[in-house]
């Protein structure tokens, strides 16, 4: 098949072909098909393109061979074996901490520019550029915006390393943040300056994704409500297992005033606002259908979020057929769990799973609120999905990541959902595990 020659707006345009939730099926045979979004061999490709290389773009051996001797050239030791793989698409680097180093290394080797290593991380290796609160991640960035060579980073990078800790964990606010650091460093016009600067903050530089597990609290807060509403559930779920008990005390559907529950949280407002047009069986009752969801279920709890919103709390599977972007470091409960902890996250490279959960966490905070009319109640429909669109990507920018866009597997899913008139059930509709079946019928 003939490369896209831009991946971004051929899925783009593909989003509203498939946000009829009567698409669902076609949405998920989409994004198993390989060939609608960029593999890492395509995407070594088209860098090789962009650079000039003087190899035929069609000969996997001969880019092989290139860009093998280009990470010869600055010591790297990523094998050929390994490149022969990453073009021959038997296999790519993984999302994880442990790859990132090798994706700089590859950039360092390309020469390429600071633009061009932002493109790399996020449109081929689908991770995020540069953590400048990470010392050796700060100094590449620093390199790339200078064109400084492999070597030129890691002494610098020694010399910071060999420097003691001078001075406690700064009580600033400012540098708690990434995008502070990344201005302050980008300002800077010598590599004297920069060594300086984060040897006496180098306390500081030993956490990071502060603003990212902020953000993170605070939806989940919106989504889970607080203990306050604890004594309205109580009351519900005393009266529901009362009807469970003495079925002659119910007559037909029960009545629930929403308006009681105004200060629960909105994954129990939602329960409560589907049992009102619950039909899928008539022999069932709305007591039935809200006791499923909150019986005896801790509705603090992270599989309780989890199940709410994809069905599941231990992840995707290793189903091959789920493209490799979508299930690595899908939101579940392990990982939700690693990423509250502040002891974990502020020292994670997981930047991936961080994203994810974002992602995932904020769609829902954002479409509860437009399914339950608490806001966004005068916005057409294009409108609410623009805002969703606006107000996602200013979340992921201010936590340092970057916006959604359609080339990413699992964005496309997220923008996919977002332009359905229904996008919460269309996405749990995509999250069926009969949609990610090894049966080729489903």
């Amino acid at each position: 098949m003939k490369m896209k020659s831009d991946y971004t707006l051929y899925n783009q345009s593909s989003i509203q072909n498939y946000s009829s939730i009567d698409n669902v099926d076609q949405a998920v045979e989409y994004l198993k098909d390989p060939t609608h979004f960029r593999s890492f061999g395509q995407g070594l490709t088209e860098l090789l393109q962009k650079k000039n290389a003087p190899v035929d773009f069609s000969d996997n051996t001969e880019m092989a061979d290139y860009l093998f001797s280009k990470l010869k050239d600055i010591g790297s030791t990523i094998s050929r074996a390994t490149v022969m793989s990453w073009f021959t698409g038997n296999h790519r680097p993984k999302v994880e901490a442990g790859s990132r180093p090798k994706i700089y290394e590859l950039c360092f080797a390309m020469q390429l520019t600071y633009e061009e290593t932002v493109w790399f991380f996020q449109h081929v290796y689908y991770d995020r550029a540069f953590n400048c609160h990470n010392i050796r991640e700060a100094v590449y960035y620093y390199s790339f915006l200078h064109q400084l060579s492999y070597q030129k980073a890691q002494e610098i990078i020694q010399k910071i390393d060999a420097a003691p800790v001078t001075l406690p964990v700064s009580d600033d606010i400012d540098t708690y943040y990434t995008s502070y650091v990344q201005n302050t460093i980008a300002a800077m016009e010598s590599a004297d300056e920069l060594i300086d600067f984060l040897i006496a903050n180098k306390a500081d530089f030993c956490h990071w994704n502060k603003s990212a597990l902020h953000t993170l609290h605070d939806l989940i807060s919106q989504l889970i409500g607080s203990k306050e509403s604890d004594d309205a559930v109580n009351e519900l779920r005393t009266t529901l297992y009362a009807m469970s008990r003495n079925r002659n005390m119910i007559s037909g559907k029960i009545s629930i005033d929403i308006h009681k529950y105004q200060n629960c949280s909105l994954l129990v407002r939602e329960i409560l606002y589907d049992a009102q047009s619950y039909s899928t069986n008539p022999s069932d009752r709305d007591y039935e259908y809200i006791l499923d969801f909150i019986g005896n279920r801790n509705l603090y709890n992270n599989s309780f979020i989890l199940d709410r919103l994809v069905y599941t709390h231990s992840g995707m599977n290793k189903n091959p057929n789920i493209p490799y972007i979508v299930r690595n470091n899908f939101p579940s409960k392990k990982t939700m769990s690693d990423i509250l902890s502040e002891e974990k996250s502020s020292v994670s490279t997981s930047y991936d799973s961080i994203r994810k959960m974002i992602v995932l966490l904020d769609f829902y905070r954002f479409l509860l609120n437009v399914k339950l009319s608490v806001g966004y109640t005068e916005l057409t429909k294009s409108e609410l999905t623009e805002t969703y669109i606006d107000e996602a990507n200013a979340c992921l920018v201010k936590c340092g990541y970057e916006e959604l866009f359609a080339a990413n597997p699992y964005d496309w899913l997220f923008l996919c959902a977002a332009y359905s008139e229904k996008p919460i059930e269309y996405f749990r509709a995509c999250m069926s595990p009969d949609m990610w079946t090894d049966d080729e019928d489903f």
